[in-house]
């Protein structure tokens, strides 16, 4: 089994398995959050304990690619805080839980499945659901999670049984 880990608020942890004689098998949790109240607004925070349940509830995992991240230019100070916190809270988690992991750029783990590089945003979130939509016909996925699914096959594809 191995895992792609989107670290984001809106992110998830794909689980792959790779079975040839029952076949590929693929389970997909989003972050755990709650809403908070902030002002007169409402805002995702991550929820550590059931975190580190859903991380401790998994079978052996083989290797979990999670996303490296980094601010972005015009990204506000606020975000990029959230995104670094993100990337230390699913680091520890995975220390804790004694998952074996590897941080992976975003370029690496695109090229590893196949995606070419595109320049905006849209189109790159785009192109990595319609990888999703080609390899896991029938699998319905939201938008936000697709990168944890394709994270967790090129983990399969570069340290699994073919590499």
């Amino acid at each position: 089994m191995y895992l792609g880990i989107d670290p984001g608020v809106g992110g998830a942890c794909a689980a792959f398995t790779v079975d040839p004689l029952r076949g590929d098998g693929l389970t997909v949790h989003p972050t755990p959050v709650l809403w908070v109240r902030i002002g007169k607004n409402k805002r995702r925070r991550y929820e550590i304990r059931p975190l580190l349940e859903l991380l401790r509830s998994l079978p052996p995992i083989r290797l979990a690619y999670l996303e490296e991240q980094h601010a972005r230019p015009g990204q506000g100070v606020a975000s990029t805080f959230a995104t670094g916190y993100g990337a230390g809270l699913w680091t520890a988690c995975l220390v804790a839980c004694e998952i074996p992991f590897t941080l992976v750029h975003p370029r690496r783990w695109r090229q590893l499945v196949g995606i070419p590089h595109a320049g905006d945003y849209h189109t790159r979130k785009r192109q990595v659901a319609l990888a999703v939509c080609h390899r896991f016909p029938g699998v319905t996925l939201k938008l936000e999670h697709a990168d944890a699914v394709m994270l967790a096959v090129a983990a399969s594809l570069e340290h699994g049984r073919d590499a």
